[in-house]
């Protein structure tokens, strides 16, 4: 039997994503894997560290598995890279009932503001949120779409299968509006004015007063429950910037991959970060930490290095 799931994969050590299209590649494998699984997405959004979905399925493990593996194939061929990657395992929650489900969804599309890495659920471009009601937001159709099936074949691995109903944009990237089931994420927020009130509602006693309404045994959402790896630091920062209290600072990780990608492996000539020598890594990350003010952590994911600075 079919269920509603929020599931949440990471990468908290190493930057899975270096560049804007290595998310787009991530989509297509969610894509690839949710016909082959027999699964729906119903929103999703992508952050530097990790990806929250919201799914219909039977069980999310075989979508998970299918999309890690696939991502991981492409990720090493691009990046001279082995082995695997991102976290091992990964967090799930069962949905049960309309407000359960309502919260999980926007818990999901608010992800980039909750982490500081945007001022609004809107900054993102990797999510869904820009598809939920877009003809009342006047939002249009992407031009130039791709709809025949060997025109988009070129842009995947070899024997992918897809139904007739995806479609993709002119840069090789499935769209969400072909691909996730967006009039049923729209009908748990009823109206788009009070959609737009989710994407603004405080999380604290706002979101346990709605999910009481289920009268449900189901854990109730809170921004310390649907995450691997949250502490209590962590939660605070999330409060404050949900409260609008933290403005966006510093590099977002993709600049700081795009900063050694592009300059750095020039200097040594080398084609990726992986080919780097330790002592390469170490002068790139002194440079960054000195130079650019680039926090360690950041660093350490984006060298994928464990050096002491």
């Amino acid at each position: 039997m079919k269920n509603f799931y929020h599931v949440c994969f990471t990468s908290h050590q190493e930057a899975p994503f270096r560049k804007e299209e290595d998310m787009g590649a991530l989509f297509n494998c969610m894509a690839l894997a949710a016909f082959s699984t027999d699964t729906q997405i119903i929103v999703d959004s992508t952050m530097s560290t990790h990806q929250h979905t919201g799914l219909f399925c039977e069980e999310p493990g075989p979508w998970v598995r299918s999309v890690r593996c696939s991502y991981t194939r492409y990720f090493n061929r691009i990046y001279a890279r082995t082995g695997p990657l991102g976290d091992p395992g990964f967090f799930q929650l069962k949905l049960e009932g309309f407000r359960h489900i309502e919260i999980a969804f926007s818990y999901i599309l608010r992800n980039v503001l909750h982490h500081g890495q945007a001022t609004t659920p809107f900054g993102t471009l990797h999510s869904s949120i820009h598809e939920l009601f877009a003809n009342d937001f006047c939002r249009t159709k992407p031009r130039d779409l791709i709809t025949d099936r060997n025109s988009i074949r070129s842009f995947l691995p070899r024997r992918s299968e897809f139904p007739d109903s995806y479609e993709m944009t002119s840069s090789g990237i499935f769209t969400r509006r072909s691909v996730e089931q967006i009039r049923q994420a729209e009908a748990y927020f009823v109206t788009p004015r009070n959609f737009l009130y989710d994407m603004n509602r405080l999380s604290r006693e706002e979101w346990l007063k709605v999910q009481d309404e289920d009268n449900n045994t189901a854990d109730r959402i809170t921004l310390n429950g649907m995450e691997p790896q949250h502490n209590t630091e962590e939660v605070a920062r999330m409060f404050a910037n949900e409260y609008g209290r933290n403005a966006r600072q510093g590099y977002s990780d993709l600049e700081v991959c795009s900063l050694i990608d592009e300059e750095y492996m020039r200097r040594f000539r080398k084609s990726s970060v992986y080919q780097l020598s330790e002592s390469q890594k170490d002068a790139i990350a002194r440079d960054l930490y000195y130079g650019h003010k680039v926090p360690k952590p950041q660093i350490n994911r984006c060298l994928y290095f464990y050096n002491k600075l």
